[in-house]
């Protein structure tokens, strides 16, 4: 343990010169009632941009932040009502930083527990699991005048049938305005007890004939394959349950390169739901009698164009290189040739929005020309958060920060990428 933390601070030596101190921003006199401009200002030099443009969030990411010396992977800071409401300092995630051996993540967690100690100058008081987070992880408080701080860590004991010896996940520092009501152990996390008014979110433009929720919020998925659970964050956030992607990358065996089954957040969120207080329902599936299906009706079509056709599949069934292998042209043909299909897919888009219910949003990236996407095609997750009945559109938006809040493609576009859909709604 001793090489390792002395490791640490040679590491922190040699980077110092390179480093993104935002001890100032922690620390700051008027830290609380900073207006997001202000706070965005005295960020300036360390690079925080908005992930919006809502502006009720900021997000910096790199390897080289430091808060109080420690090493940091991201730090975001989120606003409501004109003023800084929590700053995340993500120390270590396993979906950015790689895995992490037990004797070192132990250790890590051990010296952020004791430099907290000395910035707060008080010791810090054990929480313990909060039932209200994804995965139960363990937390140590601090409270002073100044603020709240809460460390909270996890990670996933072994699990023989997953080839999982252990695997650390997260460590986390979450500072909050301090709690006047005395109490030092109350967990942070909380899952509001406003009861849910769809209509309220719901913006409407009579002119061009756009419906849409224009208030979800975003969440930067960075350059890991987790569009899934940041996809499924955004979603919490915007029913009020504080959740976050690595939590659910957790919970869900997400992986930095391959990503998230789908499947698998499905039944975390089923598993879940109970504790969140949401229902969730498939709007929009593909199981395997139905991918043969569409392999059957693509083969028909591609004879009559005279595109090259599909082989026969086994029973193990690649989806993804199915659809890389298909003819836009012809999929497009026998995904819309039934219109009854896209406008069912249409009027549940519409039945989903119009109740303020977005949808998880499962498509084949790649099949229809889409511009500046940062992700190579394959399958991906976005959020449905609007339609336009004039015009025919859906209006979604991707977990790719600012540029990404709003965009639109054609129902039919849009039907023909479609792999998956599904509602999560609070009850």
């Amino acid at each position: 343990m001793t090489r390792f933390l002395s490791a640490l601070g040679l590491l922190a030596l040699a980077s110092s010169a390179f480093a993104k101190p935002i001890d100032s921003l922690l620390t700051a006199d008027n830290l609380w009632a900073q207006t997001p401009d202000e706070f965005f200002a005295a960020a300036d030099p360390l690079d925080y941009e908005w992930t919006s443009n809502s502006r009720d969030s900021l997000r910096l990411a790199g390897k080289e932040i430091t808060a109080y010396g420690l090493p940091a992977v991201e730090s975001i800071v989120r606003f409501k009502d004109g003023k800084p409401t929590e700053i995340t300092v993500m120390l270590y995630a396993r979906g950015d930083a790689g895995e992490l051996a037990k004797e070192k993540f132990d250790a890590l967690v051990r010296t952020a527990a004791e430099t907290l100690n000395k910035i707060t100058n008080t010791k810090f008081t054990p929480r313990g699991q909060d039932p209200k987070n994804a995965v139960k992880a363990d937390g140590l408080i601090w409270q002073t005048d100044q603020a709240h701080y809460l460390l909270e860590f996890s990670f996933t004991k072994e699990v023989k049938s997953r080839d999982i010896p252990f695997r650390a996940e997260f460590l986390r520092l979450e500072i909050t305005p301090p709690q006047m009501n005395g109490d030092r152990v109350a967990p942070v996390r909380s899952i509001s007890s406003t009861k849910f008014s769809g209509a309220a979110h719901i913006k409407r433009d009579t002119a061009s004939g756009d419906v849409w929720l224009g208030d979800v919020p975003m969440v930067d998925q960075g350059q890991k394959g987790y569009c899934v659970v940041a996809t499924t964050e955004r979603v919490m956030r915007y029913y009020g349950i504080s959740v976050d992607q690595q939590e659910l990358a957790q919970a869900a065996n997400s992986s930095a390169q391959s990503g998230t089954s789908s499947d698998a957040m499905l039944g975390v969120l089923k598993k879940l739901s109970t504790r969140f207080k949401v229902r969730v329902r498939e709007v929009e599936k593909s199981d395997v009698k139905q991918i043969l299906g569409l392999i059957s009706d693509y083969n028909r079509a591609a004879k009559r164009a005279d595109a090259a056709t599909l082989p026969e599949q086994s029973n193990m069934i690649d989806v993804g290189e199915i659809y890389r292998a298909m003819n836009v042209d012809v999929l497009r043909e026998v995904r819309t040739k039934n219109k009854a299909d896209l406008t069912r897919f249409q009027r549940s888009v519409q039945a989903n929005i119009d109740q303020g219910t977005p949808l998880l949003w499962t498509v084949m990236l790649g099949k229809v020309p889409e511009p500046h996407i940062p992700q190579n095609a394959g399958g991906h997750m976005r959020l449905i958060i609007g339609y336009n009945a004039k015009t025919a559109e859906i209006l979604f938006s991707d977990s790719w920060g600012a540029g990404h809040e709003l965009k639109r493609m054609s129902a039919a576009d849009a039907w023909t990428i479609t792999t998956g859909a599904m509602s999560v709604e609070p009850f």
